[in-house]
């Protein structure tokens, strides 16, 4: 038996992606085309398979028990083909098309270049994006990004999703050097406000949530979304912070400037992992996550052990 024409590989990203993104609307604009045309393409897709896909008459659009199936099946073919081609290419010594990766801005100033230097030639065009990591991880789910590199992952759950530990990144405070104080976040908030790590990022909700464990409510008066602001009103004598020990290495001529001590109780760390999707890429995620643990332990964190050397307990068995 013959497929349908309008049965193609196309309009089947098409169709999941609309699913996946929960309209018409969001899947034309992902894909850079007219509404018109997606509708056109699902419109199609569903003359070829004889079956209506979604339920016109739901808002947002809702799947009909043929589009349920279709779906789930869909999306093991589309990745077994992307696995096919990646194959493919890889046993012909041809690069893989395209690759976007996101990472947080600590990270991409610490494993850009190593990664664009060691790992270039396996893909044929690289993206490589910096930002907060909650929106990348959304892009991530939306197809928008392949690969995510990061310290603070929601997506543990999520079906066809996989993580490649790196290691272990432990939180520090960092202080003026005109402080004088103890060095304990209680002590601290007594005499100089909290730099608080923007709440819309993933280090700033995992801060923010060993202050609440710790039952340390700090007054929100400052608050930043990229490391160099925070380091940097640190070293003006404007606060205090919690910061992790990469985030010191992406900016290490600045360490001179600040008092960094340990946590003296309730210590803790992000995991920096990179993620992809399974059955996708190869094998590029994984020799990537190796990268990034190699070029860490070998290159970022000696400068900062080097000033700091106390802080190689805090990486335990990294």
């Amino acid at each position: 038996m013959l497929l349908p024409a309008e049965f193609d590989f196309h309009a089947l990203e098409v169709f999941v992606l609309t699913v996946e993104l929960g309209g018409m609307t969001a899947s034309a604009q992902q894909l850079r085309i007219t509404q018109s045309a997606v509708s056109q393409t699902i419109a199609r897709l569903e003359q070829g398979i004889g079956a209506t896909l979604f339920d016109r008459t739901l808002r947002p659009l809702g799947l009909t028990p043929a589009g349920r199936a279709l779906y789930e099946r869909a999306t093991h073919l589309l990745a077994t083909a992307r696995t096919m081609v990646d194959e493919v290419r890889e046993g012909a010594n041809q690069p893989i098309d395209k690759v976007t990766v996101a990472m947080a801005e600590s990270l991409a100033i610490l494993l850009t270049g190593p990664l664009l230097s060691r790992l270039g030639q396996r893909v044929a065009r690289w993206r490589v994006r910096s930002g907060i990591s909650l929106n990348q991880q959304q892009d991530f789910l939306a197809r928008r990004v392949d690969l995510l590199i990061t310290g603070s992952s929601v997506l543990e759950k999520q079906e066809g999703v996989v993580h490649h530990d790196v290691l272990d990144d432990p939180f520090v405070l960092v202080f003026p050097p005109s402080f004088r104080g103890v060095a304990d976040p209680i002590a601290a908030a007594e005499g100089l406000p909290f730099v608080r790590y923007s709440l819309d990022t993933g280090m700033g909700q995992r801060i923010e949530s060993q202050l609440t464990r710790m039952r340390l409510r700090l007054p929100n008066v400052i608050e930043v979304d990229i490391v160099p602001q925070q380091l940097n009103a640190v070293a003006l004598g404007i606060g205090w912070s919690i910061t992790s020990l990469l985030c010191l290495a992406a900016m290490p001529a600045l360490i001179p400037d600040l008092r960094v001590e340990p946590l003296p109780r309730a210590r803790f760390a992000r995991r920096i992992q990179v993620v992809s999707r399974a059955g996708e890429l190869g094998d590029l995620a994984l020799e990537t996550a190796k990268l990034a643990g190699e070029t860490i332990r070998k290159e970022s964190l000696p400068p900062i052990l080097a000033q700091l050397p106390w802080a190689e307990d805090l990486l335990g068995a990294n």
